[in-house]
């Protein structure tokens, strides 16, 4: 063999090394490619079923449903192009009939001046609406929603959260009425009623607002009455003060 066969074969052998390596490093790109891809859709997937089963059920808009159920579908349906497993397919299913079946509660009990009981529900419910606002903000980041959608959707939800956020003063107004009194409490229901019709740009918390515009009404007719007691007993000590004389 001469010397430039042996040339030609050595850089064959080269090239076809060349070439299988190139080929075996191709594969395994894709296949670290696609668990890539499966573990950052399972990741958004799980992320946004979370921030779904975290909103607070009296503050689903049918907007934020909507959006919030077609990405989840959307990016279900984008793992089972690439893989698909029993589970992944039931839990795709339940999503499906939770979805299918969601029913959207009004803000506010009939019977109550207050969304919320209890501070720690209230406190609960900011910090939800916290990370959905944060889970909008990096889908924005990384354009995943639009910039209507983005604005509609989060301008919903800081109202929500401003909404929410009066609960603190309704309650605080409560508990200084059972702990100070009708005329402490009366004071502290004028500020969240302010607060209130702050927020009421679209009437929609008018049966709130009413409630607590009765409720402060029955407080300042027994606020009188009390004041009504207190000027008699006073009335009565100064004639007793008289009479002594």
């Amino acid at each position: 063999m001469g010397q430039t066969q042996t040339v030609i074969l050595i850089l064959s052998i080269i090239f076809v090394l060349g070439s299988i390596a190139y080929t075996i490093q191709t594969i395994e790109e894709r296949k670290r490619a696609r668990k890539l891809l499966i573990m950052s859709l399972k990741s958004q997937i799980r992320n946004a079923l979370n921030i779904y089963k975290g909103v607070p059920e009296n503050f689903m808009s049918a907007e934020l449903h909507e959006f919030m159920s077609k990405f989840i579908d959307n990016k279900w349906k984008r793992l089972h192009t690439i893989l698909v497993t029993q589970d992944s397919q039931n839990s795709y299913k339940n999503f499906q009939e939770q979805i299918k079946n969601k029913v959207f509660n009004p803000h506010l009990l009939e019977s109550s001046m207050s969304v919320y009981q209890e501070e720690g529900q209230v406190y609960h419910a900011l910090a939800q609406l916290k990370a959905t606002t944060r889970w909008l903000a990096e889908l924005h980041k990384s354009k995943q929603i639009s910039e209507s959608a983005f604005n509609e959707l989060g301008w919903q939800i800081k109202d929500f959260y401003d909404r929410v956020s009066c609960d603190i003063e309704v309650l605080a107004a409560i508990n200084m009425q059972k702990s100070h009194g009708e005329k402490a409490g009366f004071h502290k229901f004028n500020i969240a009623l302010k607060s209130l019709n702050n927020l009421n740009q679209s009437e929609s918390l008018d049966s709130q607002i009413f409630k607590l515009h009765k409720h402060m009404a029955t407080l300042k007719n027994t606020i009188k009455e009390q004041d009504a007691v207190i000027e008699l007993a006073r009335k009565a000590a100064e004639a007793a003060e008289q009479d002594l004389e």
